[in-house]
């Protein structure tokens, strides 16, 4: 096997080139409220019938050509694209305009001052639940089927499209021995390394927690004095990670011996060549959710379009070009076998629900004493 310094040159660069941003932005509806300016906006792809690209533009508004879909861009939407995107372009000769990255305060400037031209928009688990419930249209569960949807995962204004996790990655040439729990991510004795951590409070808070031993099931509401007490063992050996690009950077590398992890962008590194295993126990499942911006003038093609990317026929074809697993029941049998094990649905039975409600309700004076202690 290949030792991580020699290799550390040529994954530096692999990386770079294949990294993706999956997480969308995380300001609270406070924060976000408060600011005026848009992001960053990457190129408009135009999906037309057959899926080949045509000659719309991406002009804001709700006259713009074509259906609007948003997403984090790179490979998670190139990924949404080749499942569902062209194929339900092909299927009903719908346009599709694409637009990335989500961003929550443009999506907010855009139905506030009636330019709505994001009609579908890809959101994290902070987005959609009451306190940004007024930027968006309730989803019409007439047309979009959520029965076979997972318990918890649909709601009034959003709908998951794909389960994801946050698993304990480690570096084997690094670790000798086999993690089992997150526990032996604070366990510097017997596996010392830098760890990898999200720098949010949202997940590293729950794993920090796990680690000292709370049971999944008494996990909510967080004790959050608790957590940051946990964390506060390991601080010097803390490796931050804001962006999946970040965290894979960090695996190819060897920079850490031990993460926190997305398990897709983990994933995506062993694929590569990277010696890591992940470990699934306790593993934190949580997911990616689909939107409507109210206001938009293409309501019902936007859920129909929601629909198609959920349905039990087409929501595991996600799972043939990234290594996020498929959120409805009946779609969960027809993923490839080959790539089962790879995948969050393979290891519901020891993995811990994320609870958003609950983050919905705190996020605000969690994340001020959260940040407060980093800097600390």
């Amino acid at each position: 096997m290949r030792g991580v310094a020699a290799n550390r040159k040529s994954r530096k660069a692999r990386t770079m080139k294949n990294s993706e941003t999956l997480a969308a932005t995380t300001l609270t509806r406070q924060e976000f409220l408060k600011l005026s300016g848009v992001g960053l906006v990457g190129a408009t792809l135009l999906l037309g019938t057959g899926g080949c690209g045509g000659g719309g533009s991406g002009a804001e508004g709700s006259g713009g050509e074509g259906l609007g879909f948003t997403s984090s861009g790179s490979g998670y939407q190139r990924a949404q694209t080749k499942a569902w995107l062209k194929p339900y372009s092909n299927e009903t000769a719908t346009a599709i305009r694409q637009d990335s990255p989500t961003d929550y305060t443009k999506l907010q400037s855009m139905v506030e001052n009636n330019q709505v031209s994001w009609d579908v928009v890809n959101v994290s688990n902070d987005f959609g639940l009451e306190s940004t419930a007024d930027l968006l249209e309730p989803l019409d569960y007439s047309v979009i089927d959520k029965e076979p949807i997972l318990e918890g995962y649909a709601s009034e204004y959003r709908i998951a499209c794909m389960l994801r996790a946050n698993a304990l990655a480690y570096n084997t040439e690094q670790i000798d021995g086999t993690p089992s729990t997150w526990a032996d991510l604070f366990d510097t004795q017997q596996f010392p390394g830098q760890r990898g951590f999200r720098k949010s409070p949202s997940e590293t808070l729950e794993i920090a927690l796990l680690g000292d031993d709370v049971a999944p099931e008494n996990l909510y509401p967080l004790d959050v004095d608790r957590a940051l007490n946990k964390l506060d063992t390991i601080k010097d050996q803390i490796v931050w990670w804001e962006t999946g690009g970040q965290l894979q950077q960090q695996l190819a590398d060897g920079e850490v011996a031990l993460a926190s992890a997305w398990n897709g962008r983990a994933q995506a590194e062993i694929d590569a060549g990277v010696p890591l295993k992940i470990q699934w126990n306790q593993n934190l499942q949580t997911a990616d959710y689909l939107v409507v911006p109210k206001g938009t003038a293409n309501k019902e093609k936007a859920m129909e379009l929601i629909a198609y990317c959920v349905a039990g026929e087409n929501n595991h074809r996600l799972s043939e070009f990234i290594p996020y697993a498929p959120i409805n029941k009946e779609s969960i049998p027809k993923v490839d076998p080959q790539v089962t094990s790879q995948l969050p649905t393979a290891y519901r039975d020891v993995g811990v629900p994320y609870n958003p409600q609950w983050w919905d309700n705190n996020r605000e004076s969690v994340e001020q004493r959260f940040n407060k202690w980093v800097m600390s």
